[in-house]
């Protein structure tokens, strides 16, 4: 019996290793790759896309910036903010293209609904989220990528044309 036992925990302790190492090796790889920052927005009224004046929701912004030249584009299939009153239901996925845009940063936005019955959060500033997806390289096959980055401050847009004065 006591055989069985630590036979049972070094196979679950292996396979947790397992699991570990290829979670780090997706995040390298999304760290070689691509440069990434997540700011937010809340929406200034309640169920202005909605409908629904009780629900308090915005959107992740999402900043990228290619650091290896071979990467065409980024999909982003899944985001998990760490925080219970946060959800994210993306209905498709996201591109982000590399490609064509030679310089500066790409911004794509994802919504999120805030869930009162799990809390009120007046800021997501330092929260974590976690992001998943695929990376296209040009001339290689896809590779899966998973990695959790922590939530900046609230978005403000650096395009000049989207400042007002």
């Amino acid at each position: 019996m006591a055989t069985f036992i630590a036979l049972t925990v070094l196979v679950l302790s292996s396979i947790y290793l397992i699991l570990k190492t290829k979670q780090k090796q997706k995040q390298k790889l999304f760290n070689e790759a691509v440069s990434m920052e997540v700011n937010y927005l809340f929406q200034d009224r309640p169920g202005q896309y909605s409908g629904d004046y009780r629900t308090k929701s915005g959107v992740f912004v999402f900043r990228t910036e290619p650091k290896d030249n071979a990467l065409k584009n980024l999909v982003i299939k899944e985001v998990k903010p760490s925080h219970p009153a946060l959800l994210v239901n993306l209905e498709q996925i996201v591109v982000v293209p590399f490609e064509q845009k030679k310089e500066g940063k790409s911004d794509v936005s994802v919504r999120f609904k805030l869930l009162k019955k799990k809390g009120e959060l007046s800021t997501l500033e330092g929260k974590g989220i976690r992001v998943s997806g695929v990376l296209n390289f040009g001339k290689s096959k896809p590779k899966t990528f998973s990695t959790v980055l922590k939530i900046g401050e609230l978005y403000q847009s650096k395009d000049p044309l989207d400042q007002t004065t």
